[in-house]
């Protein structure tokens, strides 16, 4: 993981505290704009999303077609009995809900918000000797405060927290609560306990979340009782998370910070309740015992880490791809103009300014950062050239920026796509190839790459590469079409075509199941 960087907290004041209301212009309907389930009985549903600028919220008929997908996949992958869920049961539990949740879900693509996460997660997971899983961690495009796991280990967290979060620890405390619901196979035990985790009971739950006036046939099927145990694993997520976070960088004393920062902010501001803490209830008992565990008490000051710039940096992106354009530059150039002088403060303005299409503005800030020694300030001073039409100058910028940090993914697509206005193609193949080696799931690198190769009159590399960017965005069938097409256009000894085969297997199986349910 990279270095966490120098403190800065001079931003501490741009914060938000309420979800980003629906997209403008979308059709009233009550049905609840995004779904998402936590197969250990932690479900939340909330009425805003956060609109990337490529697309708005899920639509009601999205809502309503997850809702039927996950009940079908309920009673397609949970076993019905009372017999505990072996460790191979929760690994095809995880992948399956994890390929609809491509399918379904308004994941986040840009590899800064997954590796971030990514990151933070696999320093926590070092704490856990050999864990039983492969781990996988997502981020959901969505506003609220929020993060689930589900069995075989995977993971996902809204932006909405990380862009709530007050510093790096607080994201840390949460992904360490999360993965110890994982480790301590929480939902296999539950059902071991409470023998009511089947297809009656998980339909009567998610009818309750969707509509609240079908809560008496959840607590018919037993939510009552799973929810005693519920509580139960929420204390052992929190010692165990607590635990895991003493061996990283990360203070477990974040973990009492960010509960007892949402259960104040929902007690003072009734309207605000973020989601996470209607599906991790917040109980005194709970506090109580977080308090013994860090031998810290709720109303004791302690010193804080500031954000990582990394952290800003994210939070900045955030907050220009979700919230007024005009709002949010407002609050970094106030920032700014109350940190004269300071590169952190131009850098953040240059970021936001360039992502909401301020280019000049964006430019100015931006040099002024790197005049001040922001060596980082030429990665989005090359991204500014791109745009201004001066692909020589973005190729110089980005290069020098990529000779420092070659894992960056999405600086090789911005090197690859200067490359090819200058009409380069080889070089810009070159470029999107090494984005793909620096972040293999760049779904954008493989769509370059793909394009240029079948223009180039290679079609199996072509068609390979497309049907992965499918894959990537949850676009299974066109995916599958794809990969078949490139499969006998490849060579027998080629990776692709053995990675195209076990592709095409993966999906076959994944869409035959769906179809059947949907018979």
């Amino acid at each position: 993981m990279a270095a966490r960087g120098p403190p800065y907290d001079f931003l501490n004041s741009i914060r938000v505290h309420q979800a980003v209301p629906m997209a403008a212009g979308g059709p009233p309907c009550d049905f609840p704009n995004s779904i998402r389930v936590h197969l250990r009985f932690h479900y939340s549903v909330r009425h805003a999303s956060l609109a990337p600028a490529e697309g708005r919220c899920c639509s009601c008929v999205m809502a309503s077609r997850l809702l039927l997908a996950l009940l079908l996949f309920s009673a397609a992958w949970l076993p019905s009995s009372a017999e505990g869920l072996s460790l191979a049961e929760e690994r095809k539990i995880g992948k399956r809900f994890d390929m609809m949740a491509h399918a379904r879900m308004p994941l986040v693509r840009d590899p800064e918000f997954v590796s971030f996460v990514d990151d933070m997660g696999r320093e926590i997971l070092a704490q856990l000797g050999n864990p039983d899983f492969e781990y996988h961690f997502s981020v959901v495009r969505d506003a609220s405060i929020n993060a689930f796991a589900v069995p075989g280990g995977y993971i996902y967290v809204n932006v909405g927290l990380i862009n709530r979060a007050d510093y790096d620890d607080e994201v840390a405390a949460v992904l360490g609560h999360e993965i110890a619901h994982v480790h301590g196979h929480h939902i296999a035990r539950q059902q071991e306990k409470t023998q009511l985790l089947n297809y009656a009971s998980i339909l009567g739950m998610l009818a309750a979340v969707v509509n609240p006036a079908l809560a008496p046939v959840a607590a018919a099927t037993g939510q009552a009782l799973a929810l005693k145990y519920q509580r139960e694993f929420e204390q052992e997520a929190d010692y165990l998370g607590v635990r895991y976070l003493r061996g990283t960088p990360y203070d477990p004393r974040a973990t009492l910070d960010f509960f007892k920062k949402l259960d104040d902010e929902s007690r003072i501001t009734p309207s605000f309740f973020p989601p996470y803490l209607r599906t991790h209830p917040m109980t005194d008992e709970r506090l109580n015992h977080l308090e013994a565990v860090l031998k810290a008490k709720q109303w004791e000051g302690h010193k804080r880490s500031a954000p990582t710039l990394r952290l800003q940096r994210l939070q900045a992106l955030a907050r220009a791809r979700s919230d007024s354009p005009q709002d949010v530059f407002e609050q970094y150039a106030t920032a700014r103009a109350e940190n004269p002088g300071n590169p952190n403060a131009d850098y953040l303005f240059g970021v936001v300014a360039l992502e909401i299409n301020r280019l000049e503005e964006a430019r100015r800030a931006l040099e002024q950062a790197l005049g001040a020694g922001f060596i980082a300030a030429e990665r989005e001073l090359g991204r500014v050239a791109l745009r201004q039409r001066q692909p020589e100058r973005a190729v110089g910028l980005l290069r020098r920026h990529l000779e420092r940090e070659a894992g960056d993914g999405m600086a090789w697509v911005e090197l690859a796509r200067a490359h090819e206005a200058l009409k380069d193609t080889a070089a810009a193949k070159e470029a999107y190839l090494k984005g793909i080696e620096a972040v293999p799931e760049l779904d954008v690198a493989h769509y370059g790459f793909g394009l240029l190769a079948g223009r180039d009159g290679d079609q199996g590399a072509g068609f390979y590469h497309l049907g992965v960017a499918a894959r990537i965005r949850g676009q299974y069938p066109k995916a599958l079409e794809s990969l078949n097409r490139a499969i006998p256009l490849l060579s027998d000894d080629t990776p692709r075509r053995k990675k195209a085969r076990r592709e095409v297997d993966d999906l076959e199986e994944f869409l035959q199941i769906e179809s059947e349910d949907e018979e």
